[in-house]
């Protein structure tokens, strides 16, 4: 058997046995190696600590611990009570405050799953006291929480950023326009599903009410303002950003709101690490993946494979999205960036798809599949915090999928959506 042979065979076996994909990656990558004969297994650890030596994957801890303090800082509970004060007295307000608080969280922590498990945790009782079904209360958080990877800052964009060597500033930009319009047609379906089954209203409006969320959250919803407007500006990078949104919200979290504590914060502060090292070793272990693939001819390939049946720009995008999205159901979306975006993107640019614009749609289609049932790692996040099995939880999240992938094919085919900001600012 040749190289990629057994890369790709040990690479499926282990996958289906469970092996989790970093060891995945990182066995059949040793295997593949050691039938080359005069390559030494050292090659294995000069490969990897090229592929971590990049200055943007600094960004990845910061971001990380940056969602965390605003989570366990008053960051986000402030952030539910402005947007029940905006959206509670609407029919079904409720739920489209769960789709809002998602989406205001999502654009700080830039994770999908730490979004559906922290406001799934916060809202799904008070969604149930309110009556509203269990199933469709556990599924709006797995909805809303699909946009932390998409609305920026992202760590997904990051990866995929530094994996293609695309600038990560505009793409982070990329992911406002899609991330606010799949949060638009979210609410409106909660809205109209709200009218059908006649749901209650949360609140009444109150200017008064308004004001005083709005006062109590300002300092949390300066946060991405600083963050973004620190990026678009120029001021600093997105790696430089992160480190800022840690400093700014240990500040509001201490100092201000002061509900953050030494111990919490070292607790947090270790966690961090211990998922910023499970993301770097990913990174590290893709690389030689990848260079295999590489040294093998394999994205040349894979590219006369494709057009030898696909010749034309509308159906690469089809088979894009559809093929993402069936991989993001079943793998961790960083896997994915660092193994299929290096094979996508030579027939992109080919197609003369802009590699920004590629980036957002690799990314959103991603976002979608951890939401897709039965196997988006979202809906995982929701039956743990909910305890509603994974068959009910993916029959009540179907409806809004449905909307989300027709907001992907949206923005696969009108790059505007994504790219409309990036032209204003050039």
């Amino acid at each position: 058997m040749d190289s990629v042979t057994v890369l790709l065979v040990v690479f499926a076996i282990t996958l289906l046995l469970g092996v989790p994909v970093v060891w995945s990656i990182g066995l059949s990558s040793v295997c593949s190696l050691m039938t080359m004969g005069h390559i030494p297994l050292s090659f294995i650890a000069q490969r990897m600590f090229t592929g971590a030596e990049k200055y943007t994957l600094l960004a990845i801890f910061f971001y990380m611990l940056a969602g965390a303090i605003m989570q366990h800082g008053g960051i986000s509970r402030r952030l539910v009570d402005l947007a029940k004060s905006l959206t509670g007295h609407v029919s079904g307000g409720l739920s489209i405050v769960t789709i809002v608080t998602c989406i205001f969280f999502g654009a700080l922590s830039g994770s999908s799953i730490a979004t559906t498990a922290a406001i799934g945790a916060m809202l799904y009782p008070e969604l149930v006291k309110a009556g509203y079904p269990k199933g469709y209360s556990a599924s709006l958080p797995v909805l809303g929480g699909t946009m932390g990877i998409v609305i920026p800052p992202s760590i997904v964009f990051i990866v995929y950023g530094t994996t293609v060597n695309t600038s990560v500033s505009k793409l982070l930009i990329s992911g406002i326009g899609p991330g606010v319009l799949a949060g638009v047609m979210l609410c409106v379906y909660a809205y109209l599903y709200a009218k059908v089954k006649n749901f209650p209203r949360s609140n009444s409006f109150s200017v008064q009410a308004l004001g005083k969320a709005f006062r109590a959250s300002f300092w949390a919803l300066m946060m991405p303002v600083i963050i973004l407007g620190g990026i678009y500006t120029g001021i600093f990078t997105p790696t430089e950003s992160a480190a800022v949104a840690v400093v700014y919200g240990l500040i509001v979290s201490s100092f201000i709101y002061r509900e953050l504590n030494y111990k919490t914060l070292l607790r947090i502060t270790i966690e961090c690490v211990k998922g910023t090292a499970n993301i770097m070793l990913l990174i590290m272990v893709a690389t030689v993946f990848g260079w295999i693939l590489t040294r093998n001819n394999v994205p040349a390939l894979f590219t006369n494979f494709i057009a030898s049946f696909i010749d034309s720009k509308i159906m690469f995008i089809l088979f894009m999205n559809i093929i993402l999205l069936i991989l993001g159901m079943i793998m961790d979306s960083g896997a994915i960036i660092l193994i299929v975006a290096p094979l996508l993107y030579p027939i992109a640019m080919s197609y003369g798809i802009d590699p920004v614009h590629l980036g957002c749609i690799i990314v959103f289609n991603l976002a979608v599949g951890q939401a897709t049932p039965p196997f988006g790692n979202c809906l995982f996040a929701a039956t743990t915090v909910t305890e509603q099995s994974i068959i009910k939880l993916s029959k009540a999240s179907l409806p809004g999928v449905l909307i989300l992938f027709a907001t992907v094919l949206l923005t696969s085919f009108i790059p505007a959506i994504s790219m409309g900001l990036i032209w204003l600012m050039d």
